[in-house]
């Protein structure tokens, strides 16, 4: 009975990490994609910068936002980053994601794991993927905001609503 159960917990554990894994190709395949898209930044017309990074940090965003709500789906664990915060948002993020990644499920000591000195199995909340993929999506969302955080000192994000609005009235009422 008790390896029945035993035998059990390790192939839904064994799917877990498949999934795991699988979510992470994904979400690795999806980062790339962003990456190469942040490169080819250089090559788009300044006038259309500000939109091209705007949605581009909407899809990172959006990509966070997917992997937050897979872990919360499977763990229960909630990544709330909406609030607001008073101090440096890096160190903020950075315990949330370590606090969630100590975050651990024990079994009971066996009575025979005790006398032959074995220790229980750990099984961690979060799997090492997902939460190496939900690390990365906040890395490239903090690099694209940071982007159009460049562009707004510059000057530029002030500028699309200032065009789009010069061309209505060039166009006039509709």
């Amino acid at each position: 009975m008790m390896f029945g159960k035993r035998r059990r917990e390790e192939i839904l554990r064994e799917h877990e990490a498949e999934q795991a894994q699988a979510r992470f190709e994904r979400s690795e395949r999806a980062g790339k994609a962003i990456y190469a898209r942040i490169a080819d930044l250089k090559k788009v017309p300044r006038e259309n910068l500000p939109d091209a990074v705007f949605l581009l940090f909407m899809e990172a965003k959006q990509q966070s936002e997917l992997i937050r709500r897979s872990i919360k789906d499977s763990t229960h664990y909630d990544f709330s980053f909406g609030e607001m915060i008073d101090r440096d948002l890096a160190t903020y993020l950075a315990q949330d994601a370590a606090h969630a990644l100590r975050d651990h499920v024990t079994n009971p000591q066996t009575i025979f794991e005790a006398m032959s000195e074995q220790l229980p199995d750990i099984h961690f909340t979060i799997q090492q993927q997902d939460a190496v993929s939900m690390v990365a999506a906040m890395i490239r969302e903090q690099r694209l905001d940071g982007i159009l955080e460049g562009l707004r000192l510059a000057g530029l994000l002030n500028e699309v609503p200032n065009r789009r609005r010069a061309a209505s009235e060039i166009e006039g009422p509709g």
